[in-house]
Parts: C-alpha cells; sequence; structure tokens
C-alpha cells in the first residue's frame, strides 16, 4: 500500500513542485532558449544552381544535411542560418571571396580547405564556345565525389555546431579571381532579360 502512495506521490511531484506546473517550466525553457540560441551560418557560394551538375546536388545534400541536424541544433541552442549565393559577376565572386565553385562556408571556414578541381561539362555550357571550366571535387574518405557526399556535410556541420564558440571570420573580398574563374566569367553566355 505504502508504493502505491509513493508512486501517487512522484507522480504529483513535477506539477506541484515550485507552483509552478510542467508545461510552465517548458515555456520558460523555451523561451530562455530563444533568448540565448548562438548562430550557425552555413554559406553555400556558387556561380549556377540551375545547370551545375556539381553545384545542384551539393546544394541539396546540404539542405538534406540541415534538415537532419535541425533537431540537434535546436536541442543545443543553436540557429542553423542557411542562405545560397549564386554570384552572377567576377566583381560578385571577388567580393564573396570565391575561390571554386562550389563552396560551403560554416561561420565563414570552407569545410574543403584545399581545393581540387576537375573538368565541369555543365559550366561550360553555360559559356560561349564550351569553355573548359573546372568545378570543385570533394574528396572525402579516400574517394572522389563530384557534389559534397552527405556524410561530409553532417561531420562537418556537427562539429560547428560542438565548437559554436570558435570565432566566426569574415572572408575578405578578393582583388583577383583564381584562373578558372574568370574565364568562366570572361566566357559566360549573357542572359536575356524578359524585361
Amino acid at each position: 500500500m505504502q508504493n502505491k502512495t509513493d508512486a501517487e506521490f512522484f507522480k504529483l511531484a513535477p506539477e506541484v513542485c515550485c507552483g509552478s506546473s510542467t508545461a510552465d517550466a517548458s515555456e520558460v525553457e523555451t523561451r530562455e532558449a530563444q533568448i540565448t540560441k548562438k548562430v550557425l551560418n552555413i554559406d553555400l557560394i556558387v556561380i549556377d544552381l540551375s545547370t551545375c551538375k556539381r553545384c545542384v546536388p551539393t546544394g541539396n545534400q546540404l539542405n538534406h544535411a540541415i534538415k537532419l541536424l535541425g533537431p540537434v541544433a535546436d536541442v543545443l541552442g543553436i540557429e542553423l542560418k542557411h542562405q545560397e549565393i549564386v554570384v552572377q559577376t567576377p566583381q560578385e565572386a571577388k567580393n564573396h571571396a570565391l575561390l571554386s565553385s562550389p563552396t560551403i562556408r560554416i561561420n565563414g571556414h570552407d569545410i574543403a580547405q584545399d581545393i581540387r578541381e576537375s573538368p565541369c561539362e555543365s559550366c561550360g555550357d553555360l559559356t560561349n564556345s564550351n569553355t573548359m571550366v573546372d568545378c570543385r571535387e570533394w574528396h572525402y574518405r579516400d574517394k572522389v565525389y563530384f557534389a559534397a557526399p552527405l556524410p561530409l556535410l553532417v561531420e562537418a556541420i556537427m562539429g560547428a555546431m560542438l565548437n559554436i564558440d570558435a570565432p566566426l571570420i569574415v572572408p575578405a573580398p578578393i582583388t583577383e579571381l583564381p584562373a578558372n574563374l574568370q574565364r568562366y566569367f570572361d566566357n559566360k553566355r549573357q542572359t536575356e532579360s524578359c524585361c
């Protein structure tokens, strides 16, 4: 009989404690978490998000990784701010310090410190006379990928969440584009405007 009374008491205890219900405590925690949330900026910087067979799937994989890790970020009190930047001109590329497309930066840090590129026919199709254009390739666990693999993205975002207090960096604009990107912009087809 005593056990039943203890069980009933402990069942009621959270609701009685401190004169507030667990629902009220949960609401307070939620409000506090919203006030103290830290931000993790995740930027995808590309030359194209409609045709490139590397940029488009990398963007899709990044969206998937962010969706998977959203609940984890919420628990850790982190807001994942995702931005896709399509640079249209050489000056925009310089302003964003774009060295290779696609680039993924988390709080300003490029997730792939070494830049490795190979010919990308789909970006060549965006130029006059099919100029040779190289796009980034991703090296992960001794394999080469043309689009950033999901496990690489999940690891990079998780690592950044666990190291959320690392300093945010803002890449300084560059004064000169890498030859590959300069060649792309020099030969980029002009899109027709309807207006």
